[in-house]
């Protein structure tokens, strides 16, 4: 089976609004090379779905995500589950935020 990734709505807003705020506060090629570069990375763990890290969560239901950072952007977090066959994106966040309360929150888990 080929592998490949599902991006959530919530994950793909994220992108957009990075993407946005990169192409205004520094430069539309930087927003540009974001999105090629989130994608690519997408494409990379859909291959090699273990190649993030797990971070050790106080919620249980969190136990199976994986965080990876985004190629070139090594701030901005990809946080996903590995799937048989590639993976889901949950969201792509910069390494700032507070990943378990955004997660909780939404009830991702």
């Amino acid at each position: 089976m080929k592998s490949g990734y599902k991006v959530r709505p919530q994950a793909d807003q994220d992108i957009e609004e990075q993407a946005y705020y990169f192409a205004i506060e520094a430069s539309p090629d930087l927003g540009h090379q974001f999105l090629l570069s989130v994608h690519e990375t997408f494409q990379l763990l859909a291959t090699q779905r273990e190649m993030g890290w797990t971070a050790r969560w106080k919620t249980p239901g969190l136990a199976s995500l994986r965080v990876f950072r985004v190629t070139g952007f090594e701030k901005m977090l990809i946080l996903y589950l590995p799937l048989p066959d590639g993976v889901e994106i949950l969201r792509v966040i910069h390494a700032s935020r507070n990943v378990q309360a955004l997660l909780g929150r939404e009830g991702n888990r």
